[in-house]
């Protein structure tokens, strides 16, 4: 109940007025046994959207604002049971000892699940997490396929993120080993020009995200791995040979296809960019419209981006330029429209900025990043038609579900 009462009184004051008393408030919450399903502020938030009516984005939660005693207490311990550490700061305690933990662990790991130099499926079924035993501890990891560039291997990883980003690579370059006649044709036959490769391969670094940017981006290569991952990987659990090898079966008779429709899509995009870059000439540098014009269009065509772009997005993205080549038309340069869309996005590429600092991020795979160029679109575009609905309300429900 103190505890409750605390994160009450620590949201924002626009927040907490919809539940004053406090006190009677919390203890109308409490008449319902809690089921301690979810987080506390998860479970308090849908309880006062019960009483009131009144929705509570899980953002707005302050633990950090709370007593020090209602906090809970974290201790760092060794094998030996010794204590190393301890804090209220989770993130703090997990940022000054991930090294060393994760060193620990590849260490540990290697000896247990480990193959390396595969040109095909010659391991076991991938379990969705190991669990296993080493000088009397309980360890739990997470097996993923790996890239080794001209072949494959397998390891365990300390956590579902990492594990899941390397799989995915890893399935990646299994599709090309065992497709490599396939593959050969597709990179002599994709649509493609020299100009669009030039421009391509000439396009600057994600502004945020080095690590976003392939190190020497290939129209063609990049183009490749999105329409592999298109077919055959988007969407698809495959931690086993047979679901692997039966997919490809399956889908490979659609590849030709989508590759030349995503190779034409691709060159649109390319040659609709140079044409807005040359437009966008003859702003100056400082005018609103031309620089929030040009921060979107380096956000979401840089180097290395299809790659990273899902092709039901990269469909979409002609569809964006033309949004931005209608604004630039219109000189649609409205205080208010561009005050409203960065709201959004400067909230959202911060937190990814962030969380980048913890590890790799591809923001391409989240969909509030497409949402904000659909909330762009209904703006300064609205006879091109949004894929969904969208404004500002779905956009804040969308950030709140988001988490």
């Amino acid at each position: 109940e103190e505890k409750c009462n605390a994160l009450i009184k620590a949201l924002p004051k626009n927040s907490r007025k919809h539940f004053v008393p406090v006190q009677q408030t919390v203890k109308q919450c409490l008449e319902i046994e809690p089921d301690f399903k979810g987080t506390l502020q998860e479970w308090l938030g849908y309880r006062l959207r019960k009483l009131t009516g009144e929705a509570i984005p899980l953002n707005a939660w302050s633990f950090e604002a709370m007593p020090k005693h209602l906090q809970m207490n974290f201790r760092v311990i060794d094998d030996q049971g010794i204590l190393l550490d301890f804090g209220r700061d989770l993130k703090a305690l997990q940022l000054k000892y991930t090294v060393t933990a994760q060193s620990s662990f590849d260490q540990i790991a290697a000896d247990e699940l480990n193959y390396t130099g595969c040109i095909l499926w010659a391991f076991d079924d991938l379990p969705d997490t190991y669990q296993f035993i080493q000088n009397g501890q309980a360890f739990i990891g997470f097996p993923a396929l790996i890239d080794e560039g001209d072949t494959v291997g397998v390891r365990i990883f300390d956590t579902e993120a990492k594990a899941a980003a390397q799989h995915q690579a890893g399935l990646l370059r299994l599709c090309q080993l065992y497709l490599r006649k396939d593959c050969t044709y597709l990179l002599k036959n994709i649509p493609q020009s020299a100009a669009a490769e030039l421009a391509y391969n000439r396009l600057p670094k994600h502004p945020l995200l080095a690590a976003a940017s392939e190190p020497s981006p290939s129209f063609k290569n990049d183009l490749l791995a999105m329409i592999l991952h298109s077919v055959f990987i988007e969407g698809k659990t495959l931690r086993t040979q047979q679901a692997f090898e039966n997919n490809l079966q399956q889908n490979k008779a659609s590849l030709l296809a989508t590759a030349n429709e995503a190779g034409k899509t691709a060159l649109e995009i390319i040659t609709t960019l140079a044409a807005l870059k040359t437009s966008l000439q003859r702003f100056n540098a400082q005018d609103a419209m031309a620089k929030d014009i040009s921060g979107q269009l380096d956000l979401m065509v840089y180097a290395g981006f299809l790659r990273h772009t899902p092709y039901t997005q990269l469909k979409a993205i002609p569809r964006y330029l033309k949004a931005i080549l209608y604004r630039l038309d219109k000189l649609d340069n409205s205080v208010q429209k561009i005050q409203e869309v960065n709201r959004y996005a400067t909230r959202f590429w911060k937190d990814v900025e962030n969380k980048a600092k913890k590890g790799a991020v591809i923001p391409e795979q989240d969909p509030y990043r497409w949402a904000l160029e659909e909330f762009r679109v209904s703006l300064f575009a609205q006879q091109l038609k949004t894929a969904y609905p969208v404004s500002a309300k779905r956009m804040d429900k969308l950030w709140d579900e988001r988490g």
